[in-house]
C-alpha cells in the first residue's frame, strides 16, 4: 500500500465526528470532509548534473519544537576518504584544496584541518585584514601603511599575506577568543555550539532564556536510477533563533554578505575603498576558503573611494577573483552567530554520492510589501559525505531572481562577519560565561 493511500485513510477517520457512530458516507458527505494530517509524505524527482533523474521522499512532522541547549562538541563524517595529492573527484576528496593558496593535501594527517605552518601559502589557519580589519585594530594587531588588500596582493615589500595574523598566535587569540582545534579526518566538526541565548536583564542575577524555535521537521530520502537509498537530508521548515558555534572544519555550504574596508597608506597619500560582496565559502573538509569563480562568490554593487589613492584600492578588488586573491585562508571561522529569522534553509545531509536536492519552494511574506509571495531556493549539489547548508544558491520571487544585495531576507540567514562575537549561552557558573560575555547577546 502507498503511503499516501495510508494517509487518507488516516485522514478520513480523522475527519469523522465519533468512532462510535461509524457510518457509511456519501460522494457529497465526503467531498465537504476537511482535516490536517500530523504527517505529510511527498514524492518527486530531480534531475542531476549527469542527466539522472532521482526520486525522493520527504516525510515532514508538523511539530514545534523550543529548545534552548549547548553542545561541546559535534564530529561527524569521520572517516578516511582516501590519500590523494590533487584533492579531486565526485565529492569523493577534497575538491576546493588546487591552487597555490589552497595546497594543503586531502592525506591522513591533513585532510580535514591546517598545521600552523608560517608560509601563508599553504597549511596555515590565517586571517586576512581585508575582512577582519576593524577587529584588528581593536586587538592591537598591526594595521599600518601598505596593509589589507594592496599588501595582499604582493604590493607590499614584506610579500604577500605579510599583514595577515596567523591564528594561534597571541594576537590571534585576542581576535577569535573560542580557538580552533585541528581536526583531520572529519567532513564537520564544531565546537562550543549554542542554541539560543541567555540574556542577562541588567544586574547580571536575573537572567532571560531566549530559546532556539523548529518548525515542521522533516526527513527527506534520495533513491537514484536504480531505485538504491543513496542520500538522506534532515531539516527544517523554519529556524528560528540565534545559533552559536565555532567551526573547526565545514563541509557545506554557506554565502554571507560581507561589507568590508580596505585601506592603503604611501608616504604621505592614504586611500580607502569599502566594498560588499557575497563569497562562497563552502566545500569539503575546509576551514573556508573563499571560492573565487564568479558564479558562485559575487560583488554587490560598487566600491566606496575616499582619499587620494581611493581609486587604486577599489580597482584592486573590482573583481571577485582579486578578493579571494588577497584573502583566501579561514574566512568561515569567524561565522560565530548565526542570526536565522524563520529560515527554510537550514539543513544537513549524508550522502554516498553527489546528490543535488530538489528546489524548495514556499510561500513567503515579503518583509517590504507584506505580499505574500511564492519563493525558490536553489541548493548547491551536497557532496559525497557529511553536508551542511546555510543560505542558497539562488533564490526566485514569484520567478524573478532575487538580487544577492536582498537575499537574506529571504533566506532568513544573516551573520556579521566583521563582528564575530559568539552568543552567551551560558549561566554563571559555566566556564564558557566569561569567554563569551553578555556583551555578544546585543549586536
Amino acid at each position: 500500500m502507498k503511503f499516501k493511500s495510508i494517509c487518507s485513510v488516516l485522514l478520513l477517520l480523522v475527519s469523522m465526528s465519533g468512532f462510535s457512530d461509524l457510518v457509511p458516507m456519501s460522494d457529497n458527505a465526503l467531498s465537504r470532509s476537511t482535516g490536517q494530517s500530523l504527517v505529510l509524505i511527498e514524492e518527486t524527482n530531480h534531475a542531476q548534473a549527469n542527466g539522472d533523474v532521482y526520486d525522493f521522499n520527504r516525510i515532514t512532522v508538523g511539530l514545534k519544537i523550543e529548545i534552548n541547549a549547548t553542545i561541546d562538541e559535534i564530529k561527524l563524517g569521520t572517516y578516511n576518504r582516501g590519500q590523494g595529492a590533487n584533492c579531486t573527484g565526485n565529492g569523493s576528496f577534497c575538491d576546493n584544496t588546487s591552487g597555490t593558496y589552497r595546497a594543503w593535501n586531502c592525506s591522513v594527517s591533513q585532510c580535514g584541518g591546517i598545521t600552523n605552518d608560517p608560509d601563508y601559502n599553504k597549511n596555515t589557519l590565517a586571517v586576512s585584514p581585508l575582512i577582519y580589519g576593524d577587529l584588528f585594530k581593536d586587538a592591537g594587531v598591526d594595521y599600518s601603511a601598505f596593509n589589507v588588500a594592496l599588501g595582499a596582493l604582493g604590493l607590499n615589500s614584506a610579500g604577500p599575506y605579510a599583514e595577515n595574523v596567523i591564528f594561534d598566535s597571541s594576537n590571534g587569540k585576542k581576535l577569535f577568543p573560542s580557538g580552533f582545534t585541528h581536526t583531520p579526518g572529519t567532513d564537520l566538526a564544531l565546537h562550543d555550539v549554542t542554541l539560543g541565548r541567555i540574556i542577562d536583564n541588567g544586574d547580571g542575577s536575573v537572567q532571560t532564556i531566549e530559546d532556539f524555535v523548529f518548525e515542521d521537521p522533516y526527513f527527506e530520502f534520495a533513491y537514484n536510477a536504480t531505485g538504491e537509498i543513496v542520500g538522506l537530508r534532515t531539516g527544517f521548515g523554519i529556524a528560528d533563533g540565534v545559533q552559536g558555534n565555532a567551526i573547526d572544519v565545514f563541509s557545506g555550504f554557506v554565502k554571507p554578505v560581507v561589507t568590508a574596508t580596505a585601506e592603503v597608506e604611501v608616504a604621505f597619500l592614504t586611500g580607502e575603498g569599502t566594498f560588499t560582496f557575497a563569497p562562497y565559502l563552502g566545500g569539503v573538509r575546509t576551514p573556508g576558503y573563499i571560492d573565487p569563480d564568479p558564479t558562485k562568490s559575487e560583488l554587490v554593487g560598487t566600491c566606496a573611494q575616499s582619499g587620494a589613492l581611493g581609486g587604486t584600492v577599489c580597482s584592486e578588488v573590482d573583481e571577485i577573483g582579486k578578493v579571494a586573491h588577497a584573502s583566501p585562508q579561514a574566512q568561515l571561522f569567524p561565522l560565530q552567530a548565526l542570526e536565522l529569522d524563520q529560515s527554510p534553509a537550514f539543513w544537513l545531509s549524508i550522502q554516498s554520492e553527489e546528490v543535488d536536492y530538489p528546489d524548495q519552494v514556499v510561500m513567503r511574506r515579503n518583509a517590504d510589501t507584506g505580499v505574500m509571495e511564492e519563493v525558490t531556493y536553489n541548493y548547491e549539489a551536497a557532496k559525497a559525505g557529511v553536508w551542511f547548508n546555510l543560505g542558497a544558491l539562488e533564490v526566485h520571487a514569484d520567478g524573478g531572481k532575487v538580487d544577492i544585495a536582498n537575499i537574506a531576507q529571504y533566506t532568513g540567514l544573516s551573520v556579521k562577519t566583521t563582528q564575530p562575537l559568539h552568543p552567551d549561552n551560558y549561566f554563571n557558573t559555566n566556564p564558557n560565561n566569561g569567554k563569551y560575555p553578555q556583551g555578544n547577546n546585543y549586536y
